[in-house]
């Protein structure tokens, strides 16, 4: 008997020493796996079979206090999505002012260069007409019934009353009548 007592004993021991290698491998397992995912204590302890259920135990204070912190959670992930939104929408209408910008100074570019276009045309108009206003008045008549009634308005616009109204009489009548009647309705 003694012998099957020892015998006993022995294979209880060997289970006894089977559970305790099989719950430091699980605990070990258990470790390993919540320090992995930086989970609390709590809340690995509380995925541990048969000893879990304990730690997972958690008063109402904290259970509230859970909850109020989800909330909030879910709360600043909202305004976070939201702000990036409105982050993306100040980015796109960024870019769309430096498109407008951009086409603004090269709508300025043109601008500036038809402007200088412009004064050119006008400095020549004026220098065509003191021309005019040195000749004789029936010489320059003869020259102006030649040319298009708007480039002689231009002309008369720039040239003093007196050398218009002595080039207008040196005219062929209805060539001065029709350029009168432009002229005017231009002032």
């Amino acid at each position: 008997m003694d012998g099957e007592n020892q015998r006993a004993r022995s294979i209880v021991a060997i289970v006894a020493l089977t559970v305790l290698l099989l719950a430091a491998v699980i605990f070990a397992g258990w470790f390993w796996m919540s320090r992995s995912k930086n989970l609390p204590f709590r809340d690995a302890a509380a995925q541990i079979p048969v000893i879990g259920a304990y730690f997972a135990k958690v008063s109402s204070e904290e259970q509230s206090l859970l909850e109020q912190l989800n909330n909030e959670k879910k709360l600043l992930e909202a305004e976070w999505k939201k702000l990036e939104k409105q982050s993306a929408e100040l980015n796109r209408k960024q870019k769309e002012l430096e498109q407008k910008e951009l086409e603004l100074s090269e709508r300025e570019m043109k601008i500036t260069q038809e402007q200088a276009k412009l004064e050119e045309t006008l400095e020549d108009i004026k220098n065509v007409a003191q021309y005019y206003e040195m000749m004789a008045p029936n010489k320059a008549a003869a020259i102006m019934e030649t040319m298009e009634d708007e480039l002689v308005i231009k002309i008369f616009k720039n040239m003093k009353k007196e050398a218009v109204s002595e080039i207008l009489a040196s005219m062929d009548p209805k060539k001065a009548a029709s350029i009168t009647k432009k002229l005017s309705a231009n002032q």
